[in-house]
């Protein structure tokens, strides 16, 4: 009964993990171009980390926080519910 909300939370994850990476990448390519983004594939922790924060302070634009933070929260939410079902 568990898996009701534990696969929509995996599916939640790999999706919204996968347009973070797009949407990090984008900005660091927008600001460092072609090299900063190349380079910014070996430090892709980094990136993650630093980048949506850097376009919510320095532009105002708070939709990459949103996103990187907000489906990894919702899909957290959704597999523990099914953890706690499952009594894992």
């Amino acid at each position: 009964m568990g898996n009701l909300f534990k696969i929509p939370a995996m599916i939640i994850y790999l999706i919204g993990g996968l347009w973070s990476l797009f949407i990090c990448l984008g900005i660091v390519h927008d600001k460092l171009g072609f090299i900063g983004t190349f380079i910014s594939l070996f430090l892709l922790p980094i990136t993650l980390y630093l980048s949506p924060w850097y376009v919510a302070f320095v532009d105002g634009n708070w939709q990459p926080v949103i996103v990187v933070y907000g489906t990894s929260a919702i899909a957290f939410a959704l597999f523990f519910i099914g953890s706690m079902i499952d009594k894992d």
